[in-house]
């Protein structure tokens, strides 16, 4: 018997609890049906599945707001878990045009998932039933093993779960509670946004009592020890009740009644960036940080496209043409980790200013693309970037000593900077990134680099791209740091915020020392990082109340308010309103 049907017994034995919109009654769907009591009780548990796909809560709708609510169902996955007549019936019941429970965006898409494959078609709970509330419901052994069998998602969760069972069992082992600040901290917030609202407006009110209330659904869960936590397959990030609490509440959390402190990587998309570029993590094949080891199916794919094996061409010069370019890269090719480990032999090339040093040194090839030399030379020095101290700083400093106009450092451009640097990893619109100016700022310093990520855009995709970029930090992060970390110290507490990792401040200079020393001996670069200690001030900041208004001051007609719906909730808005008003 193999790894994963050892696993779907083992699973097909623990109960499958699914969350429903309590605003649906699947119960009197059903009944009007005039079913026998068995074929209605299984019609009951299939529409239970199928509206746990979809609903809508605070904990998950972030998920499918850039897809307008929407979540994408495969309909040939959910045919097989329902069988064809039942998932046409259960459709049929949910759209019915009298009352709709569900609505299509009637959209057929390919899935972006590395699990799920084939085509889907988007689906949310209507405006009328988007309350909010759920409730649970525990489905049957025969449900659930159809689940398991046919949705490859669930397997998949559990098998990456199983590598982080002792970061999942710290919040069974801990007790997760607030300082009573937080309420002080929450409603002093509402009323300071409140009074920014404009005419007594009706849609900006809702978006704000929606806000608190959300808030206080994480704090109270919390409290109530109502935790959900998760590791995704896709980007092997682990998400949790945690996870969706706002920055601004997460200095009031206390763990067994004391406050936890934090180590935060900083500019760490940069930094995962300069380590996944180096030959390195492309070839090697064994356990541990490389492509294959972290993302198997962009490896497969790379072999599959003659990037990686069985590529039949010859190094001559600064270009490449056809015999068994593999063997040359086995041997030859430059390894940047290895190269800017010795800064000596780094600043001697750079200033040496010699036409063949780049091809004594280094080929010009590299993930499947060609690099002219002074392409290289500039990957080169983005992998000696201060990451250690302000990447953003420098590359604003490094731009102006390039172009000759040294001004005043101001840190509002550091903030742009840092905040244009999702759009400099995952634009592919060749238009955006040749006319934003802080793209264009990092283009100039690395142009290199930003021609490897175009290249990496159009040779795996950057929905792929991102998904790397995360398990690299997971595998860091997660597998590396945080487990050594509670192999020396299994009593005490350790919970993660996909770069950012927390415990009790006496125990931070050992969090701090195993993320610098382990980073650089697995990538080669320094890393840099933050710490914040768990002190709680129920004083809101004007700018995190600016922050937060600037997303509701625009949103005050029903036309706007209808775009956001899908994350406002009926159940969100009653209790904002109930909070508030109490003194």
């Amino acid at each position: 018997m193999n790894e994963k049907n050892i696993q779907r017994d083992k699973m097909n034995s623990i109960p499958m609890r699914v969350q429903i919109p309590t605003s649906v009654n699947v119960k009197e769907l059903v009944q009007g049906l005039s079913l026998s009591p068995t074929r209605s009780e299984n019609l009951k548990n299939k529409i239970y599945y199928f509206l746990s796909r979809i609903v809508a809560t605070n904990d998950n709708f972030k998920l499918n707001e850039k897809n307008d609510g929407y979540r994408n169902i495969s309909s040939v996955i959910m045919r097989k878990v329902m069988g064809r007549i039942d998932y046409y019936l259960i459709i049929e019941l949910l759209t019915n045009p009298k009352d709709p429970i569900i609505e299509s965006n009637d959209s057929w898409q390919k899935s972006q998932s590395e699990i799920t494959k084939g085509y889907c078609k988007g689906y949310r709970i209507t405006q009328k039933y988007n309350t909010g509330e759920v409730e649970y419901k525990t489905l049957p052994g025969k449900s659930q093993a159809r689940i398991i069998k046919h949705v490859p998602e669930v397997m998949e969760v559990k098998l990456i779960s199983d590598k982080y069972q002792f970061l999942l069992n710290q919040f069974q082992l801990h007790i997760l509670s607030f300082d009573s600040g937080v309420f002080d901290y929450i409603r002093a917030f509402g009323n300071e946004l409140l009074s920014k609202v404009e005419d007594q407006n009706e849609y900006q009110t809702k978006m704000v009592l929606n806000l608190i209330g959300r808030w206080l659904y994480f704090v109270e869960r919390i409290e109530k020890n109502d935790l959900w936590y998760k590791i995704s397959p896709d980007n092997h990030r682990l998400n949790s009740s945690i996870t969706n609490l706002k920055r601004t509440l997460r200095p009031f959390i206390l763990c067994n009644g004391k406050p936890l402190s934090m180590v935060d990587v900083t500019a760490s998309q940069p930094y995962f960036l300069s380590s996944i570029m180096a030959s390195r993590f492309l070839l090697d094949a064994g356990d541990g940080f490389n492509l294959r080891s972290i993302y198997p199916e962009v490896y497969e794919l790379l072999v599959s496209k003659g990037f990686i094996n069985n590529i039949d061409t010859t190094f001559t010069g600064n270009t490449f043409t056809n015999s068994h370019i593999e063997n040359y890269i086995s041997t030859n090719i430059f390894n940047i980790n290895n190269y800017t480990s010795s800064p000596a032999l780094s600043n001697s090339f750079l200033n040496s200013g010699s036409s063949n040093t780049s091809s004594s040194i280094f080929p010009s090839f590299m993930w499947g693309q060609f690099f002219e030399k002074w392409e290289l030379e500039s990957m080169i020095r983005y992998q000696q970037s201060p990451f250690d101290s302000d990447f953003y700083k420098s590359l604003i400093k490094t731009t102006q000593t390039i172009s000759g106009h040294v001004e005043d450092y101001y840190p509002e451009q550091r903030q742009k900077l840092k905040d244009t640097m999702m759009f400099i990893l995952f634009d592919n619109n060749r238009k955006h990134r040749n006319n934003n100016e802080n793209i264009r700022m990092f283009q100039m310093v690395f142009p290199g680099v930003d021609k490897w990520i175009s290249n990496i855009h159009h040779l795996i995709g950057k929905r792929r791209f991102a998904y790397l970029l995360q398990r690299t930090e997971s595998y860091l992060v997660l597998d590396v740091v945080c487990r050594e970390f509670h192999e020396k110290f299994p009593v005490q507490p350790i919970f993660t915020i996909h770069d950012a990792v927390y415990t009790y401040e006496e125990y931070l200079p050992d969090l701090q020392s195993l993320l610098q020393e382990r980073f650089y001996e697995i990538t080669g670069v320094r890393v840099g990082f933050k710490t914040t200690f768990g002190k709680s001030n129920p004083e809101p900041k004007p700018e995190d109340i600016n922050l937060e208004w600037a997303k509701i001051r625009l949103i005050t007609t029903e036309k706007n308010f209808e775009k956001v719906f899908p994350g406002v909730f009926i159940y969100n808005i009653e209790r904002g309103v109930k909070f508030l008003k109490t003194a």
